[in-house]
């Protein structure tokens, strides 16, 4: 479903992505992990075009995008969802909306079917009652389970996650995590860069571990959690699964 060959990536002249090589096939839960300044972040955004790489190759479905075609970079955003950390919901629109905005734009959803669709996604979050709240009405758990579900609207091929529970507070990140749970048991692919050591654990086909701008390990949740290979990795798990 994605393929990268030796992609780079430099802000100015600091290195932050240094020839990375990565799979990720339909259907599988792939997890990043690592220290902050890894390139996790910068990673996950070049994958659907947000940051523009400086070098090497992105295939998306067997698809090469160049990196300055920004035309067709749109076009691959509409297969290819993104889940932020900061929700990225519009405030002055309802759930209902924030929803339908871009799918009914893009031709994904007509207006007759639209409300239909909405009220079957946020039943699937439990927020069908909030379909007509502003997201100030909402709490943080909430609004990340609506942006999950904006996501969806589109019909993505994959999904993205930027460190989804980061700005949440203990109690709502269950919440979060157990739509992505049930996600992954639906078979859609996902690509997650989070710190949630447990959801690795339980969820991810493959764990991937980045440190300076480089994958050092990339092996099953069991291995890597239980006999990581390369003496960064164990530092790293060492001290996070303290």
């Amino acid at each position: 479903m994605i393929r990268v060959r030796g992609l780079n990536k430099q802000f100015g002249a600091t290195p932050v992505l240094k020839g990375i090589d990565l799979d990720v096939h339909a259907g599988e839960v792939l997890v990043v992990v690592g220290p902050s300044g890894s390139g996790k972040s910068t990673l996950i955004r070049t994958l659907n075009g947000l940051v523009e790489p400086s070098g090497g190759e992105i295939a998306i479905d067997g698809v090469v995008t160049p990196a300055n075609d920004r035309k067709a970079w749109q076009r691959l955003r509409e297969d290819i969802g993104m889940v932020f950390q900061d929700y990225a919901l519009f405030p002055h629109l309802t759930v209902r909306r924030n929803m339908t905005l871009a799918p009914m734009r893009r031709g994904r959803l007509r207006e007759a079917e639209a409300d239909a669709e909405v009220r079957r996604l946020l039943e699937l979050v439990n927020l069908a009652h909030k379909i007509d709240a502003y997201p100030r009405e909402l709490s943080g758990g909430q609004q990340q389970r609506v942006a999950i579900v904006r996501a969806l609207a589109m019909k993505p091929k994959a999904l993205l996650f930027d460190e989804p529970t980061s700005a949440l507070d203990p109690e709502t990140v269950s919440d979060v995590l157990a739509v992505m749970r049930d996600l992954a048991n639906r078979g859609m692919t996902m690509v997650v860069v989070t710190h949630e050591m447990g959801f690795a654990r339980e969820v991810a086909d493959r764990v991937v571990f980045m440190d300076e701008g480089v994958i050092m390990e990339d092996a099953p949740p069991e291995q890597m959690f239980s006999n990581p290979q390369h003496a960064r990795t164990r530092a790293f798990l060492g001290k996070v699964l303290r």
